[in-house]
């Protein structure tokens, strides 16, 4: 028998079953806030869920625990009982485990969820800033609070709007998900003259495009003979191979430090 964590029911039994006025407490535990905590859960949560869930929460059997609505509106404790409880018309069993395991899962679930400033990733910030600023050359298009390029969106706030994941891959596989605005593109004027660059806004009538030197050309489309727009991202996809695990590890840590807001570890 597969061991379930959190089954396919588990967003019925967690608000169905509360009716308004009846909610429970959003009781909480200092663990579920603590970074070491969350990473102490990782184990047990790959022991005891990823056959339904996945290694990482992306789900398979079971659903995803990444990005859902459900899971960010549900309190510690109730994802804490249905942890040590289960479900019961499910394939979802109760876990006997220490409390503290138990919140450790929750921690770990949570973090899966937060905003990367709510738990920084562990590195050295400073050799991360130096990478930014210097050879891994993001500062060439990217900017933070108002120093930098302006080619790529700008990051000031960016670990207060990505969680980890995202965050990771937006530096390892930028192509993957290309925000609004940053689309690459080329336009060819009936002149043959071409402008390269994002595009920052279309109609059927004008594309405006920002090129790498920060210049924004309004274009209006009956004077193009062509326009491409390019797959992926104009982001370098090999940092990979152009950096080392401690260099990603490193400038990973400094962008989760990068945010408007002053986040308290609770």
């Amino acid at each position: 028998m597969p061991v379930y964590l959190l089954g396919s029911l588990l967003w019925v039994a967690l608000f169905v079953t509360s009716a308004p006025g009846q909610q429970r407490l959003q009781q909480s535990h200092p663990l579920v806030r603590d970074p070491a905590a969350a990473a102490a859960g990782r184990p047990l949560f790959v022991e005891k869920c990823s056959p339904c869930h996945g290694p990482n929460g992306e789900g398979g059997h079971g659903p995803s625990l990444i990005g859902g609505r459900e899971i960010r509106r549900a309190s510690d404790r109730q994802l804490f009982d249905s942890i040590k409880n289960g479900l019961p018309g499910t394939d979802m069993p109760g876990f006997p485990m220490p409390e503290n395991d138990r919140w450790r899962m929750v921690a770990f679930i949570r973090s899966l969820n937060a905003p990367v400033a709510a738990q920084p990733l562990p590195g050295d910030v400073q050799a991360g800033s130096d990478i930014f600023w210097g050879r891994g050359g993001c500062s060439d298009c990217h900017s933070i609070r108002g120093q930098g390029g302006v080619l790529g969106p700008d990051l000031t706030d960016v670990a207060a709007i990505r969680r980890a994941d995202q965050l990771k891959q937006a530096v390892l596989e930028p192509g993957v998900a290309v925000p609004d605005g940053f689309r690459a593109v080329e336009a060819t004027l009936v002149d043959g003259s071409r402008v390269q660059g994002v595009a920052k806004f279309e109609n059927n009538y004008t594309l405006r495009i920002l090129d790498r030197g920060g210049r924004l050309h309004f274009l209006q489309k009956k004077k193009l003979a062509d326009i491409s727009f390019k797959k992926g991202s104009l982001m370098p996809g090999d940092y990979a191979e152009r950096l080392s695990d401690g260099d990603i590890g490193n400038l990973l840590a400094f962008l989760s430090r990068q945010s408007l807001r002053k986040w308290e570890q609770e």
